[in-house]
């Protein structure tokens, strides 16, 4: 089915949380219901209620899906996992990310850099590996929990080693 493009209006100081809330929407199951706060508060892909299809956790076996993941990444959210990867359970505020990144929309483009990461971590039936926090100051916080983030190291490494500059993702592993 293709996509229809839809325009609302987000209050301006809202807008990074409606991009994180929308990466969690593409990456939960379709029919599930919109991602509710909490889902948000802890990292998308989670249970969140009656209805909801759970994504499953991401393990030591998924190896190879982590690297065809991780190699589907534009740049920027490359970078962000790699951020991430390399500070495993830090707590990135979406400025200081969005500053490191060099991104021109702030802390709205970090969120915004993972919705396809959502939708590619949907079609692999897993959780989003990214998890998010609010802040007290309205913001989001970015993190990657330790056992993830060794995972996506491995997955780097082995997409250095097999997969030379300027080459497509391997095909999408069968579960």
């Amino acid at each position: 089915m293709a996509d229809k493009r839809v325009a609302v209006d987000v209050p301006a100081e809202r807008v990074p949380e409606f991009y994180a809330w929308f990466a969690a929407f593409l990456a939960a199951e379709p029919g599930s219901g919109p991602p509710g706060r909490r889902g948000r508060e802890r990292g998308w892909g989670r249970p969140g209620g009656p209805g909801h299809h759970a994504a499953e956790p991401w393990t030591t076996q998924d190896a190879g899906q982590a690297a065809w993941l991780y190699g589907k990444l534009a740049p920027p959210a490359r970078a962000l996992f790699d951020l991430l990867i390399d500070e495993p359970g830090r707590r990135h505020a979406g400025n200081e990310i969005a500053a490191r990144l060099e991104l021109e929309k702030g802390a709205h483009g970090v969120a915004g850099i993972l919705a396809w990461p959502g939708r590619y971590c949907r079609k692999l039936g897993r959780a989003f590996p990214i998890a998010t926090e609010g802040r007290e100051d309205g913001g989001t916080d970015y993190f990657m929990e330790p056992e993830l983030a060794q995972l996506f190291a491995a997955a780097r490494l082995s997409r250095a080693r097999d997969a030379p500059a300027g080459t497509c993702a391997p095909p999408l592993p069968r579960a």
